[in-house]
């Protein structure tokens, strides 16, 4: 009579119930850490959220793992949220700073210029 299709308490067999479980995407002592994380995969549509100690956020204690921030995800997500927070390859990436910045358009190599003073002609 036990089976797998038997269902109890409003309709979801227990399979379901642990199915639906949010799993552990990775681990951080940072809460700000943490929330970053979760914005990055929120943002790419992924719906995670933080599991914390309340020790950790009244006192600020990171020890013998009192500051442990759990990035929780959807078990069919985890896959695509592991790729969310892979870093981009390196021919991807925008450089933070343009290599021209603080030079004018005009502006020569530091070799090309002479001595203070003089003119080029």
């Amino acid at each position: 009579m036990n089976s797998d299709s038997d269902v109890s308490g409003g309709g979801r067999s227990d399979r379901d119930v642990d199915r639906s479980l949010p799993v552990l995407l990775t681990t951080v002592f940072d809460p700000v850490e943490a929330e970053i994380i979760v914005a990055k995969l929120r943002s790419a549509g992924i719906e995670a959220m933080v599991r914390h100690d309340a020790l950790s956020v009244v006192y600020g204690l990171t020890v013998d793992g009192c500051g442990q921030q759990d990035i929780l995800v959807r078990p069919g997500d985890l896959e695509e949220a592991r790729a969310a927070l892979e870093p981009a390859p390196e021919e991807t990436r925008q450089p933070s700073l343009p290599d021209d910045i603080g030079l004018p358009d005009d502006a020569g190599s530091p070799d090309d210029a002479g001595p203070p003073g003089e003119g080029t002609s």
